[in-house]
């Protein structure tokens, strides 16, 4: 079973700015040794789930089924897309679903719109809270102030842009006031052109358990705007969902 998780570990290694590794590279990632990292890889290879071109191994699209247990077994990626296609056809912008991945956001389903807002945003693709509307309203289920800052101190806030915001009390008063208001947003600190705005979805007991969120362009639609075209049609998404959940 230590092998099974050495070799999860050295896959979650593969992304964007990880498109291949060598052995050394995956044994310093997942923190095992180089002759750990080798025998896993090897495995990995001989199930196809990597390829190797004799330095370095790359992800093959065998990876996808691993994804995909997730996204046809969970009853909450599952009948989420019906609620984000139909407030992505009434904004006409990009709708996505995130959950927590280990103090990340991590989209697991998203409808996407004839605008293009931001090649980054895609299923599995992992985002920042502190710095993102998506993290901000996951972050506001948290109650007790400690509770919040003990986040911070557990995942510390970093300079992405100008505008990023990475004061702990600063943040802490975000999430506190996105937990008042029942939403959360996010202008430019994810990303320079980007702002957004996301709102929790509970489940029937009342539990946070994702976010449904909206992007778009800074110079297509202000903050202010973009909060009251899409809040109530998010919040109308949220309560569809979490009715079946």
């Amino acid at each position: 079973m230590a092998g099974l998780a050495k070799g999860l570990a050295i896959l979650e290694g593969f992304d964007k700015s990880r498109p291949r590794m060598t052995i050394s590279q995956a044994a310093e990632f997942a923190d095992v040794s180089p002759a750990a990292a080798r025998r896993c890889l090897l495995t990995l290879l001989d199930a196809g789930y990597v390829s190797h071109d004799g330095k370095y191994f790359q992800p093959t699209p065998r990876m996808v089924r691993l994804g995909r247990a997730y996204l046809g077994t969970s009853p909450l990626a599952l009948h989420a897309q019906t609620y984000l296609d139909q407030a992505r056809d009434v904004l006409d912008e990009a709708v996505s679903l995130a959950v927590w991945d280990e103090g990340q956001c991590l989209f697991v389903a998203r409808a996407g719109a004839s605008q293009i807002v931001s090649t980054d945003i895609a299923v599995g693709v992992r985002l920042p809270a502190h710095a993102s509307a998506t993290g901000r309203a996951l972050l506001s289920a948290l109650k007790e102030e400690e509770e919040i800052r003990s986040f911070f101190q557990r995942y510390p806030p970093v300079q992405l842009t100008p505008s990023t915001i990475t004061d702990v009390d600063a943040l802490t008063h975000i999430v506190q006031r996105a937990g008042e208001l029942g939403y959360a947003t996010s202008a430019e600190e994810l990303e320079l052109g980007m702002h957004s705005l996301a709102v929790p979805v509970a489940d029937s007991r009342g539990a946070c358990v994702a976010t449904i969120s909206v992007s778009a362009f800074t110079g297509r639609i202000g903050i202010d705007e973009l909060v009251d075209k899409a809040l109530p049609i998010l919040r109308l998404a949220a309560e569809g969902l979490g009715k079946t959940l």
